[in-house]
């Protein structure tokens, strides 16, 4: 817990850092150091967005509104108190909001996990609200890897895996920065080696899919037994082969009959 930071959050939060595995034989993958990097820098990106808009808007409303309190009789009253609150919210956004953005992102990137298990995977994910799925491998239909421009220059990649029974109607937006997802799907999101995991998880399923719902001594030693014909059924097959061999004979008779000329 000392690797992760503000353990003291998690403890009041009561989240545990580490997920609960199960025993057996677990493959556990993490996102890669660049997926951090990754996420910072669209968060970046969004609050410059976010800054420019509230500049541009500031600017258009300025200019609409000093004509305005022109004409008032509190004019300096009303510009301080506008000017207050523009202060205000600046140092709102650069003292909490800009701070505590960073710090979720981080925390969000220590508590991912990835794990395969001998029947299913599992991905945890997310700060304030935790969220586990698992998917057995008897369901998982498609497997696929997604890459933006963005994640190809840091060499990350995500690994998109589909179960069946998903529906048009309840997908989600696919989108490299929305963190929600269809309930059919889940992703390995920010992993160094997609290939691999992509790989693992198709062998986990070919082995799961050959060895049925039991295990694969079971598989070999219940074959299906051969069932032997009837004597009766024997009986039957013999008697109406006899029956067309003498209908064919009969018939193969008429036409020489016919063909013998009269004597006169």
């Amino acid at each position: 817990m000392s690797d992760v930071p503000h353990a003291w959050l998690l403890r009041f939060l009561k989240v545990d850092p580490e997920p609960q595995l199960p025993e057996g034989t677990v493959r556990v993958f993490r996102a890669a150091p660049q997926y951090l990097l990754y996420r910072r820098v669209l968060l970046g990106f969004k609050h410059v967005v976010a800054v420019v808009g509230a500049v541009v808007a500031w600017a258009f409303l300025n200019q609409m509104l000093t004509p305005m309190l022109r004409g008032l009789p509190a004019t300096t009253l009303v510009t301080t108190l506008i000017y207050a609150v523009e202060v205000v919210a600046w140092l709102g956004f650069l003292v909490l909001v800009l701070p505590l953005s960073f710090f979720v992102v981080r925390l969000d990137y220590e508590l991912r996990w990835y794990a395969l298990t001998d029947r299913s995977l599992r991905v945890r994910e997310g700060v304030m609200s935790l969220r586990e799925k698992t998917m057995t491998f008897a369901n998982i239909q498609q497997i696929s890897i997604q890459q933006n421009p963005v994640q190809r220059v840091l060499g990350i990649a995500d690994v998109k895996v589909e179960t069946a029974g998903g529906g048009s109607g309840s997908r989600s937006r696919e989108s490299d920065t929305d963190m929600q997802e269809h309930l059919h799907e889940a992703r390995f999101r920010g992993v160094s080696n997609p290939e691999a995991i992509r790989d693992a998880i198709m062998e986990c399923v070919r082995q799961h899919r050959d060895t049925g719902l039991g295990e694969p001594s079971e598989l070999a030693t219940s074959p299906e037994p051969t069932v032997a014909p009837a004597p009766s059924t024997l009986e039957a097959a013999h008697e109406v082969l006899a029956e067309v061999r003498a209908l064919r004979g009969t018939l193969a008779e008429r036409p020489a009959a016919r063909a013998t000329p009269r004597a006169s």
